[in-house]
């Protein structure tokens, strides 16, 4: 588990160095367009592929750390008045998180194959092209990880203890 912990926190830092990177190199375009009169080429490219990669490296540790971005107010609610109907909805909710992720892995894997075997390119030939597969893996192990987040919040979630459902539902 310690381990898991640390390959989320390291995607995680990875993709914040991402962010910093990708800020030096929009402001280094900005001065060349503006002092030299030249553009960096690629930038455009590498802005819109580093957004991908810098949501799939950060959404690990979002979705284990609970903070993805849900109706918080109505579980909260169910929480207090309805235990086991909202430990229900949460189990329902990463079960559904993990379905989803297990289809964005079937297709970033098929995505990496093809990309790697036919040596896909992104961006303008002659000009500034970069290879899809990094992507590919970056989005493939992070949605791995993500899965693997759901899926533990969903045992997590049930196996609660039965006091915590056995509660009176309206406090009577």
């Amino acid at each position: 588990m310690k381990t898991y912990h640390r390959i989320l926190y390291g995607l995680n830092a990875l993709g914040a160095a991402w962010i910093f990177i990708l800020m030096l190199l929009v402001c280094a375009e900005i001065a060349s367009r503006f002092f030299l009169n030249t553009p960096i080429r690629g930038v455009a490219e590498i802005s819109g592929l580093s957004v991908i990669a810098i949501t799939f490296l950060q959404l690990p540790i979002v979705v284990h750390s609970k903070r993805l971005a849900r109706a918080d107010m109505l579980i909260e609610r169910l929480h207090k008045y309805s235990p086991r109907l909202a430990q229900s909805l949460e189990f329902i909710f990463s079960l559904m998180g993990a379905l989803i992720f297990a289809a964005i892995i079937w297709s970033s894997a098929n995505g990496l194959i093809q990309s790697w075997l036919t040596e896909d390119q992104f961006g303008a030939q002659g000009t500034f092209t970069f290879a899809k597969w990094p992507l590919w893996l970056i989005v493939l192990v992070c949605s791995c990880c993500v899965f693997i987040s759901f899926l533990m919040q969903a045992l997590e979630g049930h196996s609660l203890p039965k006091s915590e459902l056995t509660k009176d539902t309206y406090g009577s």
